[in-house]
């Protein structure tokens, strides 16, 4: 068994990404809800998180309020292929979010979403580096560093990004997918709100 708060701690330690093993990891058994709510939070900028709605999410990509928001910011724990890993999202990634859980064809937010994952995450990798969105035959669980995420349509090709794991910058996930989206490896709890002049 798992317990989120230090997956959570070592995964925000981590600067680089390791291999893991083979198999998805494992939800760990439900928390409470005020353990539930801080891990939630603990996704975003301290700014962002401090008026964020807080929901559980289940595999119908339906949300459970369980703490009301502010800021059209929604935190979650779990995301496919990590059901531990925290990510604090505006309303078009929660869409996305959903979409993901709930297997459809493509996300269908309408404009691009941002989400924050302050403790980093996992996924699926070949050997050769492809970023799968399910575990297969000859993949490997690789942690992510912290990091946070643009959820629109990108095309390698045409936006110049590669599609490979880049730990000192940013490169598309999914590629070749309708879930393809932009990851930049910077952590979330280190970005300040802009200041008013």
């Amino acid at each position: 068994m798992r317990t989120p708060f230090l997956t959570g701690l070592t995964l925000g330690a981590l600067a680089i990404p390791v291999c893991v093993g083979a198999q998805a990891p494992k939800k760990s058994p439900p928390l409470p809800d005020a353990a539930y709510i801080t891990l939630a939070q603990s996704a975003a900028p301290s700014h962002i998180a401090a008026n964020a709605a807080v929901a559980r999410i289940d595999a119908r990509g339906v949300l459970t309020e369980l703490r009301v928001g502010s800021n059209g910011f929604t935190c979650v724990v779990g995301v496919p292929g990590d059901p531990d890993a925290p990510i604090c999202m505006d309303r078009a990634a929660t869409q996305w979010l959903r979409d993901a859980v709930t297997n459809q064809p493509k996300p269908t937010n309408t404009v691009p979403g941002i989400a924050y994952m302050a403790r980093g995450g996992v996924h699926h990798e070949t050997a050769d580096g492809e970023i799968l969105m399910k575990a297969g035959s000859n993949t490997k669980l690789h942690r992510e560093p912290p990091h946070w995420m643009l959820f629109w349509p990108l095309d390698a090709a045409t936006s110049g990004f590669t599609t490979k794991e880049n730990p000192s910058g940013a490169y598309i996930m999914f590629a070749g997918t309708p879930y393809a989206h932009l990851m930049v490896y910077q952590d979330p709890a280190k970005m300040q709100p802009l200041k008013k002049h």
